[in-house]
């Protein structure tokens, strides 16, 4: 669970800042939820200090076998089977007590996915309290 801690509007987009409830980690997520057709939900509803079930996807890549690990790299263990995000299929991981997940085109090229290293670039919000971003229905 996560609560809302503040919201940043762009033109488009905005970025929210989450509270990990059980590790007081907070996470700075891209939002595109509301660029949707007009009968898909977005994540508008949420409102600071509330409280949602919140599912975070990672973008990056995993690192080289010869590539030196650095202070942003995470060492990911898969933590459950693979699930769908909209139409997609993700591996949910664990780092430091928190989940998050990874789209499994990027996992599938690991030696090892249950466990591997992984340079995030951005964290995305893709689920809250069951609705899906519609960038994940198409």
């Amino acid at each position: 669970m996560y609560e809302l801690i503040s919201v940043e509007d762009d033109l488009m987009t905005r970025y929210v800042n989450l509270r990990n409830c059980e590790t007081g980690k907070i996470e700075f997520c891209f939002d595109d939820s509301e660029l949707c057709l007009e009968n898909q939900k977005d994540f508008s509803f949420m409102n600071i200090g509330e409280t949602y079930d919140c599912k975070i996807l990672l973008f990056g890549r995993l690192l080289k076998h010869d590539e030196l690990i650095s202070e942003d790299c995470l060492l990911c263990k898969q933590i459950g089977e693979i699930i769908k995000l909209g139409l997609y299929s993700a591996f949910p991981i664990e780092f430091n007590g928190s989940l998050y997940y990874i789209m499994e085109k990027d996992v599938l090229k690991a030696v090892n996915t249950k466990e591997f290293w992984f340079k995030p670039s951005r964290k995305d919000l893709v689920e809250v309290d069951g609705i899906v971003s519609a960038r994940f229905l198409r």
